[in-house]
């Protein structure tokens, strides 16, 4: 509802308005009296006050005074003047100071009525476009955040090019508040190793998102840049700086440092910095795989900040066709996108002269692209390709026909190896788990396990099985005490520390938050 304010010298003039017009019905709800222009100032001081109506000519300060008064203090007012004199002065000076109509001595009350009902349907369609503005703000702010990630993840997966107009659209669209003609960007791997403290997979991702927030006040502290979680579920922090600027490393270290504390101390999970150095935006894929290969490589130091040195990245292919990524779709299993990525480089090949010097060339890269996965799990070529050695043997295949049969052959054969290695590797931590329900296992213990870095292993455990380590263990402890209690008459308390669990509270909540039932009940109910 709107609030009105009334103000003539003349009481009866003041009590005609305000009866005579129906207010309540035009979206009116308080009507407000004063009868000179210092009360109706205070008025207005004091009161939230929507539309004026007001004499011009009053003793001691006209309705003018007023207006200049309400133009200065509160411009957002509807005023509505009234006068005795129809002359073009008046109206024109109403007019200069803002004044939204007026009307003559007498009133008309009908015409007052429609003047006031436009007005009151104006400021209330003012008002549904201010909070349509406001909702839409807000939902853009919220969204921001959310379109600035979805970027740089794009960008990390190469579905985004990495220069020239598609990229500087790809930054408008996406609210980027980064100029890649004036500025570097800096990525750092933040690698959650461990969990001190058993959690859920849903727990788990709350806490990673805490960690990023932590990540963007203790490192960026207020800076440009932004924290994120890549396609592979790995966290990152993105500091954007300019061209040529000197960052102070040793500084930044440190920070990562308090930041690797707090975590410890606070959110209860052991996390390492991979620290990357300032580099233009096409750049930023190659030093961002060279700190994940830095944290695949780390199996022995965990809790610590390292730092890139240049010459770490996977080695720049001789071939002109980028061949980075796929390592890591070979790992991922991602067969028809591999296929398509080698097809549309051969049909570049084959655009720019197809020339048996460049042919070669892209043989030796497919070739270093094979080793780069074998290398990252210890095996040979001799291991893996035992029944179709000739495949990665001299002499190269000669034309680009042949190149892409082969090419489809040789990351077909090692697509199924990662597989079937990926799959012994999840058999091994489960039949380990299996067989130590009764211990506390930590996620290092399992890792040291398989020679695999803590993270790494927790993101391929979750990618083949569908849930993290930490649930896999609780899920498994929890049908060990299950079996015990239908098959044997063991006391709960026993069960409870076969099943790991050395506080009795403890096991019971876990019990029945994976059963819905007490394990006293359960027992009960299988009597």
């Amino acid at each position: 509802m709107l609030n009105l304010l009334i103000v003539d010298d003349e009481i009866y003039a003041v009590e005609g308005l305000r009866l005579g017009v129906p207010w309540a019905s035009l979206g009116f709800g308080q009507v407000f009296e004063a009868y000179n222009i210092e009360d109706a100032a205070d008025m207005l001081r004091h009161n939230a006050i929507d539309v004026v109506i007001c004499d011009i000519e009053m003793p001691g300060g006209d309705g003018f005074e007023l207006l200049e008064w309400i133009r200065a203090e509160q411009p957002g007012l509807v005023t509505l003047f009234l006068t005795c004199h129809a002359e073009f002065h008046y109206a024109q000076r109403a007019i200069q100071l803002g004044c939204h109509d007026y009307l003559l001595k007498p009133v008309d009350f009908g015409e007052l009525t429609g003047k006031a009902g436009k007005i009151a349907a104006s400021i209330a369609a003012d008002r549904e476009w201010e909070a349509a503005q406001d909702k839409a703000k807000a939902f853009w702010d919220r969204k921001k955040p959310l379109l600035v990630e979805r970027f740089w993840q794009d960008m990390l997966a190469a579905r985004i090019s990495a220069s020239g107009e598609l990229l500087a659209r790809a930054l408008r669209e996406y609210a980027v508040p980064f100029d890649c003609e004036a500025m570097d960007v800096l990525s750092i791997l933040i690698s959650v190793e461990q969990w001190t403290q058993p959690l859920s997979e849903h727990d788990e991702e709350l806490m990673e998102y805490a960690v990023r927030n932590v990540a963007e006040e203790i490192v960026l502290r207020g800076g440009p840049g932004c924290a994120l979680q890549d396609g592979s579920g790995a966290n990152a922090i993105l500091i954007y700086c300019g061209k040529g600027e000197k960052l102070d490393m040793e500084a930044l270290a440190s920070r990562c440092e308090q930041f690797i504390g707090y975590c410890r101390d606070n959110f209860y999970c052991k996390v390492s910095c991979y620290i990357g150095e300032p580099v233009p935006i096409d750049r930023l894929k190659t030093v961002y795989e060279a700190l994940l290969k830095m944290e695949y490589d780390n199996i022995s130091r965990s809790h610590v900040v390292y730092r890139y040195e240049r010459g770490s990245e996977p080695v720049e292919q001789l071939s002109p066709i980028d061949m980075s990524e796929w390592p890591s779709l070979i790992e991922q299993g991602e067969s028809q996108l591999l296929r398509s990525r080698i097809h549309d480089s051969l049909v570049e090949l084959k655009f720019e002269g197809g020339r048996a010097d460049a042919l070669t060339l892209y043989y030796h890269g497919m070739l270093q692209t094979i080793y780069v996965v074998l290398h990252r799990r210890g095996k040979t070529v001799q291991e893996v390709f035992a029944e179709a050695l000739a495949l990665v043997q001299p002499p190269p295949p000669k034309t680009i026909l042949q190149m892409e049969e082969w090419a489809y052959e040789v990351t077909d054969t090692a697509i199924r190896f990662v597989r079937g290695e990926e799959d012994s590797i999840v058999r091994k931590i489960k039949h380990h788990i299996r067989h130590r329900l009764s211990d506390k296992i930590e996620r290092m213990e399992l890792a040291r396990l398989v020679s695999l870095n803590p993270a790494y292993l927790s993101r391929l455990f979750k990618k083949e099985t569908g849930e993290s380590l930490t649930e896999y263990i609780q899920s498994e402890k929890m049908k060990l005490a299950r079996e015990l209690l239908r098959g044997s008459d063991k006391p709960i308390s026993e069960i409870a520390l076969i099943a790991g669990y050395g506080n009795m509270s403890y096991f019971s909540k876990a019990f029945k938050k994976q059963f819905n039932v007490s394990p006293l009940a359960y027992r009960k109910g299988q009597a």
